[in-house]
């Protein structure tokens, strides 16, 4: 019996402990909402990326000429069993990307679904050539209304993994969100050569744009040199090598050069017509000796 009597006071004992711990977890703050926008490395889940500053649309990187994010809207407090409308408006002072433009126009009025916690914010944008020499910002902000404050100014992610971007600023300010975008074409990894030297000689957007025309390729197979090997880039360059001694032969009007007024050259032109221009030649160089 005293045994019995022993265990049915450690039930009671264990079953205050449980009432007072779910009296303490309980949520007590206000019903909030930010943005919790994350991306990072393809080989980590999504719930490890990072919580990311603003979003990048780089159609440098790509050749689709319209690209569509999706922002996700997020909510602190207790899920409901009703639905919980929300706003979002454009930073006029911080947004240089037009509508109809730059960019789809999207709605501004979303909600958080019943017994949901998040929502999203799909806006498609086109490459434009206002992009290629400039860099445009679109911000949204996030409203607070009956249903949700905007709580979260100093937002900090204890993050696992990786750390947010910062190429293009911080902003721990999880009430705003920017889409960066640009046209910006860089030298990529799968470049082989610098300096007029090696399979692709110095890298140029116009050169690379004809290079990807003439041998059939894209931006993602220049990714890195695994996806383009040396073998792979000797044979892009001695077909971009052939057009451009088959334009140069037709005369000096047809001659492709680059933004600088020189001759456009990959060193395999060398090889096959050891008569051709050199890298840096002007059509004068070329022409008239």
């Amino acid at each position: 019996m005293k045994k019995l009597l022993i265990y049915i006071y450690i039930l009671a004992f264990a079953a205050s402990f449980t009432s007072c711990e779910k009296e303490i977890m309980d949520y007590e703050g206000v019903d909030g909402l930010y943005f919790d926008v994350r991306w990072g490395e393809d080989f980590r889940s999504p719930d490890q990326w990072a919580h990311q500053y603003y979003t990048p649309v780089e159609f440098g990187a790509m050749t689709a000429n319209t690209y569509t994010v999706q922002l996700r809207v997020a909510t602190s407090g207790t899920i409901k069993d009703y639905d919980r409308p929300f706003s979002i408006t454009i930073g006029k002072d911080s947004t240089d990307a037009v509508a109809g433009r730059d960019y789809v126009d999207f709605p501004k009025d979303y909600v958080i679904k019943a017994g949901e916690q998040y929502a999203y914010i799909d806006i498609t944008f086109n490459r434009t050539p206002e992009m290629v020499d400039d860099t445009l910002t679109l911000q949204l902000k996030l409203q607070p209304n009956e249903y949700f404050a905007c709580p979260f100014t100093n937002y900090v992610d204890n993050t696992k993994y990786d750390l947010p971007e910062t190429q293009y600023g911080y902003n721990n300010d999880a009430t705003y969100h920017k889409v960066i975008i640009n046209d910006v074409m860089v030298q990529p990894d799968g470049w082989w050569g610098q300096n007029g030297l090696g399979s692709f000689g110095s890298f140029s957007r116009k050169k690379w744009l004809l290079m990807m025309e003439v041998s059939n390729t894209t931006v993602e197979d220049y990714a890195d040199k695994n996806i383009m090997p040396m073998g792979r880039a000797g044979a892009i360059a001695e077909s971009l090598a052939r057009y451009l001694l088959e334009q140069a032969k037709k005369g000096r009007e047809y001659a492709v050069l680059e933004d600088d007024g020189t001759m456009m050259h990959c060193p395999t032109v060398n090889t096959i017509d050891p008569n051709a221009w050199k890298y840096g030649d002007t059509p004068d160089d070329y022409y008239n000796k």
